[in-house]
């Protein structure tokens, strides 16, 4: 029998998404400890950073690579555990109507709250202890958007895994290509046309781009507006991605 066909007493999707996010709110906040250490990653790997450019007092392009990158880790982390954990509750409520869309959205809007929070505390000390060229609100909103598609990359590999040991092994495999295919393995000069396509489907290239635009002296706004509008897609795409993943596969083992 159709989830449809029985008994479909839930709220519509919108509303269904409120309530879902507000009982995952409460169920986040009700394991304050790991909730903590999710939060504690930011101010410890920003400290890192001031250790090792504090050295030489000013930023560099490496630096924001390893921002934007840490970005990706946040969401990916944050996410990667949050569909499978819930699996057999997903299952029994998607019986009496549970929408798909809905369950996902609810995750990303608590996710994305922890994302803030997770950029701003990053940030604000590297700012405060190194210095970044460029706009500050500029590299929170490409940080922020990168963390958000780092959050729809870790809910795709949770609707796809079976077992949350599987989901997180499976997050340094997406991460390590993050860092393989860009010019921190090897120069641009040397990209062959594969590497170079596969770049550009990165999430970490296009915070980077903002990061590097936004420090020049004449700040290219329109590739900063580009690359923002690209992690705005990645985000959603991947977002609908793991939406369509929890939809079709209740009963196979992808991971």
């Amino acid at each position: 029998m159709k989830p449809q066909q029985l008994a479909p007493s839930l709220p519509p999707w919108r509303q269904q998404a409120s309530i879902l996010a507000d009982r995952y709110l409460a169920v986040m906040l009700g394991d304050f400890p790991t909730l903590l250490l999710l939060i504690a990653q930011a101010p410890v790997i920003a400290f890192l950073c001031a250790i090792v450019w504090g050295d030489i007092e000013q930023d560099t392009k490496s630096l924001y690579f390893v921002l934007s990158l840490t970005a990706v880790w946040f969401g990916c982390i944050n996410a990667c555990r949050e569909i499978v954990k819930e699996r057999s509750i997903f299952e029994r409520e998607r019986l009496f109507g549970l929408s798909p869309p809905a369950y996902v959205i609810s995750k990303a809007r608590v996710l994305a709250a922890l994302n803030v929070v997770q950029v701003a505390l990053l940030l604000g000390i590297v700012e405060w202890k190194v210095g970044l060229k460029g706009s500050l609100w500029l590299q929170a909103a490409a940080l922020v958007l990168c963390a958000t598609a780092g959050t729809g990359l870790g809910l795709l590999i949770s609707a796809l895994s079976r077992r949350q040991e599987r989901a997180v092994a499976a997050v340094p495999l997406l991460i390590l290509p993050q860092i393989l295919f860009s010019e921190f393995a090897i120069p641009r000069e040397h990209f062959g046309k594969l590497t170079a396509a596969v770049e550009n489907v990165m999430i970490v290239r296009w915070c980077y781009r903002v990061f590097v635009e936004a420090a020049e002296t004449e700040p290219g706004y329109l590739m900063i507006i580009l690359s923002l509008t690209i992690l705005v897609l990645m985000a959603v795409a991947l977002h609908a991605l793991s939406t369509a993943a929890l939809a079709v596969s209740s009963g196979e083992d992808f991971l």
